[in-house]
């Protein structure tokens, strides 16, 4: 017996979506809509902050911030490509500041405009991704039309990996301890590329840890390792201002058992009192970083530790009640 099969049929966006302002970007902009786009382009997890917010003499559908805290600009058109929303691609490029990716769906891409997307990426700076993307609705039978997001252009090497430790720290490697933190995390990345494609990394530098944004600003999820003490360890750091780190430390250990429930393993509450920055971490004793052949082994675990990291503290953070205080970037290792 063959399983019988049927056909997908090809809906008009219109159809479902009159209206690009009022509906579609509203519907993208809910959680597990705009993380099917996340998906398809490889960016990990999506944060949406604002809709329809000014950029210059414009404003971009989408404002969000990808896992590593670069802002993500999602301009949308229920139609073809033309020459105006190619404008705004290039006004949001005039005025952003830092890592950014520059996500452009329409209905189809004229070729001209996909030649544009990959000139954009080929000549500008390396801290700036776009992407081309079409949009499709298809229904199997009589069921719900289901989207699809196709790439049409990306970035040269999709993830970009020629943002240089040089451009990071304002300098190249200059001894050789910097050399090795600069080759454990770029071996580091390949094997995430590999194992967690939707991981999405940042580039490698010359330091001691690498730090992943998770859910909001001043909250990271870093990977330290320590050749002096032989240990690596994987950590929820905190940094803001005033007594914030703090209260956020204090909230989190409330809920100490259950977390640690959810991971399967105990961790390490610090406070760091001495600090404006608190600390969960875990450690790997007795690992020696300087030994290139047990890398994989400390990768692997290291990766693992930060996925669980990820999903059980996710939620937990961005319900915080912290409002009241302005976060600012850790300047300082997490030491």
């Amino acid at each position: 017996m063959t399983t019988p099969l049927s056909r997908l049929v090809a809906v008009p966006v219109r159809d479902v979506w009159t209206h690009e302002a009022s509906e579609f970007t509203p519907w993208l902009a809910q959680r597990e809509n705009v993380a099917l786009l996340a998906e398809t382009l490889r960016l990990g997890e999506l944060e949406v902050e604002a809709t329809e917010r000014s950029v210059g003499r414009f404003s971009a559908d989408i404002v969000a911030r990808d896992e590593g805290g670069a802002l993500v600009l999602i301009e949308n058109q229920l139609e073809p490509t033309d020459h105006r929303h190619l404008g705004q691609v290039l006004t949001y490029l005039a005025g952003l500041e830092g890592d950014a990716t520059v996500v452009w769906i329409a209905t189809r891409f004229l070729e001209e405009h996909r030649a544009a997307i990959d000139w954009l990426n080929a000549n500008t700076n390396d801290h700036f991704d776009f992407f081309g993307i079409e949009v499709e609705l298809f229904r199997i039978g009589s069921s719900p039309p289901a989207p699809r997001f196709n790439i049409v252009a990306k970035p040269n090497d999709w993830s970009r990996e020629v943002r240089s430790t040089t451009r990071t720290l304002g300098e190249a490697p200059s001894n050789e301890l910097q050399r090795l933190y600069l080759d454990y995390w770029n071996s580091f990345r390949s094997f995430c590329t590999v194992e967690a494609p939707t991981f999405r990394l940042s580039a490698a530098w010359a330091r001691q840890w690498w730090p992943t944004r998770i859910g909001r600003t001043g909250f990271n999820i870093n990977g330290v390792i320590g050749r002096e003490q032989r240990q690596i360890r994987v950590e929820l750091y905190i940094q803001l201002r005033g007594q914030a780190p703090k209260i956020a430390f204090r909230a989190l250990q409330a809920e100490k058992e259950s977390i640690e429930r959810e991971l399967g393993y105990p961790l390490s509450w610090e406070e760091l009192p001495t600090r404006q920055a608190t600390r969960i971490a875990i450690y790997k004793d007795n690992v020696d970083v300087t030994e290139r052949t047990s890398w994989l082994g400390q990768h692997r675990w290291m990766l693992d530790r930060m996925l669980d990291f990820r999903r059980v503290f996710s939620q937990r953070v961005r319900g915080l009640d912290l409002d009241a205080y302005d976060a600012e970037e850790a300047s300082e290792p997490p030491v």
